[in-house]
């Protein structure tokens, strides 16, 4: 894994998972405030294969997500980004991850699996949520609206609760799809997007 020695020394670690098809500002806005306010040492963004939710959605190779990802944190010395779903390949499953990543860096790091709200309601529906519930903390990104306790009321979300820290971001409203969108329409996603993963669509076509 690369930067391992760097993940080993780190005493925190986010776990920011998603398709990043693509990576947006509002990507990295919350992977940063969130960063500032738990305290996290580095941030790893882990691009999936495929997700388990839309098994009928086909995101850009996985070589060019990650492309994107490297060229977008690159600038960042608390950013990293890690092949670890994509090089494993098939459905990911974030225990799947986190269990690879607590034999590969064993019990020193924390581990904070970072979530938006929608999916913190929905984590009993995971893949063996127990296992991310014993190996990681949460770090949950709200936004004006959400009620915090909402849905999960179950005794396996109370437990959860109890693991989690709710971090206010600052709402974009930007989506990874809304921008494909623009570029499958010929229309502008400056500043939308970071210059070198707009220029890396560009110049590979992608989503048009």
């Amino acid at each position: 894994m690369a930067g391992k020695d760097r993940l080993l020394a780190a005493r925190r670690i986010g776990v920011f998972g998603g398709t990043f098809d693509p990576v947006h500002h509002g990507h990295l806005v919350c992977a940063e405030q969130i960063r500032e306010e738990v305290g996290l040492d580095i941030v790893m963004f882990v691009p999936c294969n495929r997700q388990p939710h839309k098994p009928r959605y086909v995101p850009a190779p996985a070589v060019d997500r990650l492309a994107m990802l490297r060229a977008a944190t690159r600038k960042h010395p608390a950013f990293v980004v890690s092949d670890i779903e994509t090089r494993r390949g098939g459905t990911s499953f974030s225990s799947d991850t986190i269990l690879e990543l607590r034999s590969l860096l064993g019990p020193g790091p924390e581990l904070w699996l970072m979530l938006g709200m929608d999916a913190f309601l929905d984590l009993e529906k995971w893949k063996n949520p127990e296992v991310l519930i014993r190996e990681c903390r949460f770090a949950v990104a709200t936004r004006p609206g959400f009620d915090k306790a909402g849905r999960a009321g179950g005794a396996p979300a109370r437990a959860l609760r109890r693991r989690c820290r709710f971090v206010g971001i600052t709402a974009l409203d930007i989506s990874s799809r809304s921008i494909r969108g623009r570029v499958a329409r010929g229309k502008s996603i400056r500043f939308l997007v970071p210059e070198a993963v707009e220029a890396h669509i560009r110049r590979k076509g992608l989503y048009s």
